[in-house]
């Protein structure tokens, strides 16, 4: 599959158009994070009920890429984003009217699986103009824009919570869905032309390609490497207000800025991996990253344990820890593309389906094993030595250092 050349300008673009878009998830996740505990009270319900919308928009999220991917193969990108952030419009709205627990949660099953579009479309677009450490360079810019959402969204949310209700932010959230469909007409054209798309099977076919991908040991060494890493992420978005707000006591306006030092810290690492990867190679910084997150996970469930340094010997380690979470999010992509450069919406979406179904069930179990600042570093510390143990395997096979194999 020929990758077309792409101006320096155009790249610019191309990273902030996609980053914008790509930030309807987390903008999604992160804006109603301070509002959690609010929408208990308001719906009479435990923290763990609210916890699960968070595990259903995953849940919605995981579906809707299984499904966008083989359809973008072959009909194109665009008509997928246009379809699920249309999707995503209505059910924002329908989150922001809701009446009870059970009608918001489903509400935010359908707003994952429109929100869904956007990622799986932003890393197969990625993989239609670029290839190996100069994917893994743009995709790593593509999350430093589309990580804004996340330094800004809970600070957002807490200031909407001061001028409204929770339903303010996900008024807003409709808002900005508009914008993407803006976005989408006038400043994004089609990556995927016609004759690059996938005639010679069944719909069908390919769908049940998703198999034959799951099949290969590479491609499974690096889905269940990113999708882990992700798991990590999500166990603390899943548990960060509670331990935050009601565990420490931390100011809900307060909340916004921890949150946001730690997205600053994911950030860094994005930008520093752009920069770096060309150098190194994606393979070479995704060992770095998984063995940082291993090691701060592992203090970070010593000093929860036993309640050494109280708030900062919680603050600090997630800090370095969420530092290296974006680096192997753009590497495990970078590779996995690398094997299946004919098939990247495919496996775009296989990717996106395992990170965010391996991201409803870390956020599950946090909230299994009581939401709080323990919960949360068994989670992390866990999935981040599952991450270990795939990127050995990956040394094992011979794709962790030189040329990838198929």
């Amino acid at each position: 599959m020929a990758v077309e050349a792409v101006s320096d300008v155009k790249r610019l673009s191309l990273i902030v158009v996609l980053g914008a878009i790509t930030a309807i998830g987390p903008l999604s996740i992160d804006t109603y994070l301070p509002a959690m505990p609010a929408l208990a009270q308001e719906f009479g319900v435990d923290a763990s009920d609210v916890q699960y919308t968070l595990s259903v928009f995953f849940i919605g999220l995981a579906a809707g890429q299984l499904t966008y991917g083989p359809l973008s193969d072959r009909y194109g990108r665009m008509p997928i984003l246009y379809g699920g952030l249309s999707l995503y419009l209505v059910a924002s709205v329908l989150c922001a009217v809701a009446g009870s627990v059970e009608a918001f949660t489903v509400a935010r099953l359908f707003e994952g699986f429109g929100a869904a579009s956007a990622p799986v479309m932003g890393r197969a677009i990625v993989r239609d103009r670029f290839a190996g450490n100069e994917a893994a360079s743009v995709m790593s810019f593509v999350v430093m824009v589309m990580a804004s959402a996340p330094l800004v969204a809970p600070m957002l949310g807490s200031a909407l919570l001061t001028l409204a209700s929770w339903r303010g932010i996900f008024v807003f959230i409709s808002a900005y869905a508009l914008l993407g469909l803006f976005i989408l007409r006038f400043l994004l054209a089609e990556s995927h032309p016609i004759e690059n798309r996938v005639r010679d099977h069944s719909l069908a076919a390919q769908y049940l390609g998703y198999i034959s991908l799951i099949g290969r040991p590479p491609v499974m060494l690096f889905l269940i490497c990113g999708s882990l890493m992700f798991g990590a992420l999500f166990s603390y978005v899943a548990a960060s207000a509670f331990v935050y707000i009601s565990e420490f006591g931390v100011d809900r306006q307060l909340f916004g800025l921890y949150f946001g030092a730690n997205v600053c810290s994911m950030l860094l690492g994005t930008w520093a991996n752009g920069r770096l990867v060309r150098r190194y190679g994606y393979r070479r910084l995704l060992g770095f990253a998984v063995a940082n997150t291993q090691a701060c996970g592992l203090v970070l469930l010593a000093t929860t344990l036993t309640g050494w340094g109280g708030f900062w010997g919680v603050a600090v380690p997630l800090f370095f820890l969420l530092a290296t979470v974006g680096i192997a999010g753009a590497n495990t992509v970078a590779g996995l593309l690398d094997l299946v450069p004919d098939r990247a919406g495919a496996a775009s979406a296989l990717f996106g389906v395992c990170q965010f179904s391996v991201g409803s069930l870390t956020s599950w179990w946090v909230g299994a094993l009581g939401g709080d600042a323990v919960a949360m570093a068994i989670v992390m510390a866990s999935s981040a030595g599952g991450a270990v143990v795939a990127y050995i395997g990956m040394l094992v096979w011979g794709i962790g250092v030189g040329q990838t194999t198929s």
